[in-house]
């Protein structure tokens, strides 16, 4: 170093002595090793990785899937049967089944706790929370569970049924409930993109009606061809209850349902009128145009009590929504189980001129 400093100090030209072999065979082993470590490392790095992956992969693929290229579900699933005959005798005959035999069917069919559900073969184009509002309704229960999921893993979705039961104190608050559900939804089993809002004693003949995700600002009223309701002739447009879809967006938009309807009647009217409010447009599947496809089935049971107040309620609906819904809901969550086919919410509620 001292020579080279020196020839550019008094601009002499430096002759240097040449290299013996062996100080160049080690000076390039040296460079060579400078340029392949980074290599090495990098490579090392990835196997690691790799193996890592394989190595924590579920039993039921999920993570590998993940990181392969998966095909989407086909728009028509080619798994669909068609109408079923849900006779007294076919339901009665599910309610009776063991319920050990049903649950590990079911596990064997890909059902995880809590209800939920995704498909093996491709990747679910819907992500979708069937949310269904109950009291005192066990055998009801039974039979939508037994004879619901089979039905949604036809259509190949990705779904929940989670199941929000009301303690005894007060009358039956359906709105509240679904709101409850669509909020537990969204907590506990993440960012579905749609929610069905299901009462327990509706059963939908054929698997060619679709329960997929409706497009933002397109709700889909689905239960409008019921036994019960003139032997299947179409129930008017403005009815908003029993079996709709809306997507996740549109929920929050509208403020969801009202949280003061107690007791039997108006709250989806009261929801129709929101969907109104924010110029969503309610749609039915095929056009509305009643056939086998849409045909739904009603388990019986007793009448409700009338809401006495419904009326004066739903014509209050126009000028509270905003306040009145998601952003105001209060409850109590009594209990919370991821049972074998159904996410099991209980919870206390009450109206908030209450005080306890």
């Amino acid at each position: 170093m001292d020579i080279v400093m020196n020839a550019i100090n008094t601009g002499r030209a430096v002759h240097r002595t040449p290299r013996d072999p062996a100080d160049m065979y080690w000076s390039h082993v040296a460079h060579l090793r400078v340029i392949i470590r980074p290599v090495l490392i990098t490579f090392i790095t990835i196997s690691i990785c790799v193996l890592w992956i394989h190595s924590n992969t579920s039993a039921d693929g999920n993570l590998l899937a993940a990181t392969q290229s998966v095909q989407p579900c086909p728009l028509i699933s080619p798994k669909l049967i068609g109408w079923t005959n849900l006779s007294l005798e076919t339901m009665s005959a599910m309610s009776k089944e063991d319920e050990a035999n049903v649950e590990f069917r079911m596990k064997e069919a890909g059902v995880k706790a809590g209800g939920r559900y995704e498909p093996s073969e491709c990747r679910s184009r819907h992500q979708v929370a069937i949310i269904v509002p109950i009291r005192n309704r066990t055998e009801h229960l039974t039979v939508f569970l037994r004879y619901m999921h089979p039905f949604l893993q036809r259509q190949q979705l990705n779904y929940v049924i989670i199941v929000v039961e009301q303690s005894e104190r007060w009358p039956f608050n359906r709105g509240m409930l679904m709101n409850i559900g669509f909020r537990e939804a969204q907590l506990l089993h993440g960012k579905y993109q749609c929610v069905i809002l299901h009462d327990v004693d509706m059963l939908p003949e054929h698997d060619g009606n679709p329960y997929t995700c409706p497009t933002n600002g397109k709700p889909r009223q689905m239960a409008f061809s019921i036994d019960r309701w003139n032997d299947y002739n179409s129930i008017p447009w403005s009815f908003f209850g029993a079996v709709s879809a809306i997507s996740a967006n549109d929920f929050q938009l509208i403020n969801g349902y009202s949280n003061a309807f107690w007791g039997w009647g108006g709250e989806d009217d009261q929801l129709f009128q929101r969907t109104r409010s924010q110029n969503l447009t309610v749609v039915r599947a095929f056009d509305g145009n009643v056939s086998q496809v849409v045909h739904y089935k009603t388990m019986s049971h007793s009448k409700a009590t009338p809401n006495p107040d419904r009326m004066s309620l739903i014509n209050e609906g126009w000028t509270k929504f905003k306040m009145d819904g998601l952003v105001d809901l209060r409850y109590t969550r009594l209990e919370l189980k991821l049972k074998p086919l159904y996410t099991r919410i209980v919870v206390d509620i009450q109206p908030y001129n209450i005080t306890t």
